[in-house]
């Protein structure tokens, strides 16, 4: 009987290592206080989550990028829309925000208003691309 509850017990310990542990980050609550782009891989991610977006995608939706351009003042040119699209997040309207450069790759932006609105058109990109919905 004893054999058979230590048996259970230490199989649900080996087990409890299987948990699915990839939205540990999204549970500390500064993860979502800022954006965080990677100018190296073109990346922006919701902090330090697994929430992020490609900015490859842009260059086949610009019509997505409308509310982001009409929030910046200026537009997402060619021939490099992803590269244009994180200068734009870099180098925000007059003191619309501050991005905190933390290496030489990565850089933290404040979720506000202007990077929010970012955000949903990459939102909008993915959808536009994968969600067969629409």
């Amino acid at each position: 009987m004893f054999y058979k509850i230590g048996s259970v017990l230490l199989l649900g310990i080996l087990l409890s290592g299987c948990i699915k542990t990839d939205n540990l980050l999204q549970r500390d609550p500064t993860a979502r206080e800022y954006y965080k782009l990677d100018t190296r891989d073109l990346r922006l991610c919701r902090g330090e989550t697994t929430d992020c977006f490609g900015l490859s995608h842009i260059s086949s939706a610009q019509h997505h990028l409308r509310p982001m351009e009409a929030r910046y003042g200026q537009r997402v040119s060619g021939p490099n829309y992803p590269v244009n699209f994180a200068r734009m997040l870099i180098n925000p309207p007059a003191g619309s925000y501050t991005p905190e450069q933390v290496s030489d790759r990565y850089y933290h932006l404040p979720v506000n208003e202007w990077t929010d609105t970012a955000w949903e058109s990459l939102v909008n990109v993915y959808k536009a691309h994968y969600d067969r919905r629409l």
